[in-house]
Order: structure tokens, then C-alpha cells, then sequence
């Protein structure tokens, strides 16, 4: 008689196939983790750049309110003293002028890192120290006090500075706001899209890890 000898069966040579791939499987599951990590290390980098011209932008806005309203408070003040000749009124000017002169330093300190707005600021900053400059010089204690500042707030020429001041402040307000909203939407598409793809491969390389791990449990086929 002749005897047959069994070809090895193709489970087990698939079962071979699994248990050699284990380890690549396992090793493809720790290269997307480590992508996934680098993705988001990545990630916060850029978030926190977004996140600094944020705080800049809110910074920006928060001195040219400042500015405006020490604008507003020296122009009170002098036709305050004007009125009554209180000195109290010339106590609230030297402390709006200090507050003032922080405020534009800190102003100039924060444009410097907008080279194409920097011009504009420069401009306003200018105007402002002229405009309390003028009225700096109203404070006299003399008998026409109240004339002399009634004459200078009616004076054409102030009066359009003063407009200007407003003008520049309420524009350069807008374009930071403008600025603003533009970084705050980039950090929440940033955040969403730095979720999605971390999640997508975090979940991608537990799947592969898990297989991986089956595949090396299966025994390998005895030759």
C-alpha cells in the first residue's frame, strides 16, 4: 500500500503567520504612541504662541482704555480746578499724568512686537503727550483761570486734536479686537484638531497594541 502523508494544515500555517507578526504589530502600536505624544507636544507649542498673542491683544486693549479714560479724567480735572479753584483737582491731574505715563510706557513696550501697526501707536502716543501737554499748561492759578480753559477747550485746533485722539483710540481698538477674535478662533480650531488626531491615534495604536499582543499569545506550529 502507499501511505499519504497529511500536507500541514493551513490553520496552523496561519496561525504561524500571526504569531511572526506579533512583535511588528506591537512595535507599529509604540511608534503611533509616540507620534501621538510628539503630535501633542507639537500642539501646545503652537497653543501657547496662540495663547501669548491673546494675552498681548487683551493687554493692547486694556491700555488704550486706560488711555482713554485718563484722556477724559485730565480734561475734567482741568475745567474742575477752573471752576473752583480747588487744588484737590490738581492732586487728581498728577495722578492721572502718572497713570497716563504708565500707560503709554506700557504701550510702547507692547507695540514693539507689531511692526506694522507700530506707526499708528507711535502717532497716538504722540498726540496724547501733546494734547496733555496743553492742557497741563491751563492750570493757572491766576484771577482768568476760567477763561483762559474755556478759551483753549473752545479752541479749533484742540478740539480737533482732541477728536483726533478719540478717533485713533476707537480705530486701533477695533483692529485689536479684530486681531483678538482671529487668535481666540485659531486656539479652539487648534484645540479641536490637536483632540481629534490625538484621540484618532491613541485609539489606533491601543487597537494594534491589543492585536499585537493576541498575535504573540497564538502558538507557534511545531515543525
Amino acid at each position: 500500500m502507499v501511505s499519504i502523508t497529511a500536507a500541514p494544515g493551513g490553520a496552523e500555517t496561519k496561525r504561524g503567520h500571526l504569531h511572526d507578526m506579533g512583535l511588528p504589530i506591537l512595535f507599529g502600536a509604540v511608534v503611533l504612541l509616540v507620534s501621538a505624544t510628539m503630535l501633542l507636544a507639537a500642539n501646545i507649542s503652537a497653543l501657547r504662541g496662540n495663547l501669548a498673542r491673546i494675552d498681548h491683544s487683551q493687554q493692547v486693549l486694556n491700555q488704550i482704555s486706560k488711555l482713554e479714560v485718563e484722556r477724559l479724567g485730565l480734561e475734567l480735572a482741568v475745567r474742575g480746578y477752573a471752576l473752583t479753584g480747588d487744588k484737590l483737582f490738581l492732586q487728581i491731574q498728577h495722578e492721572g499724568n502718572v497713570r497716563r505715563a504708565a500707560a503709554l510706557a506700557n504701550m510702547e513696550r507692547l507695540t514693539a512686537s507689531e511692526p506694522t501697526r507700530a506707526p499708528q501707536y507711535r502717532k497716538l502716543m504722540r498726540d496724547i503727550t501733546n494734547h496733555a501737554a496743553i492742557f497741563d499748561k491751563l492750570t493757572d492759578p491766576g484771577p482768568d483761570r476760567t477763561g483762559i480753559v474755556v478759551r483753549a477747550i473752545l479752541d479749533p485746533k484742540l478740539r480737533a486734536m482732541k477728536y483726533g485722539i478719540r478717533d485713533e483710540l476707537a480705530y486701533l481698538r477695533a483692529a485689536e479686537m479684530r486681531d483678538l477674535g482671529v487668535r481666540q478662533r485659531d486656539v479652539t480650531n487648534q484645540l479641536a484638531r490637536a483632540f481629534f488626531l490625538a484621540v484618532g491615534i491613541i485609539l489606533a495604536a491601543f487597537l494594534l497594541g491589543g492585536v499585537g499582543v493576541w498575535a504573540v499569545q497564538i502558538k507557534a506550529p511545531k515543525h
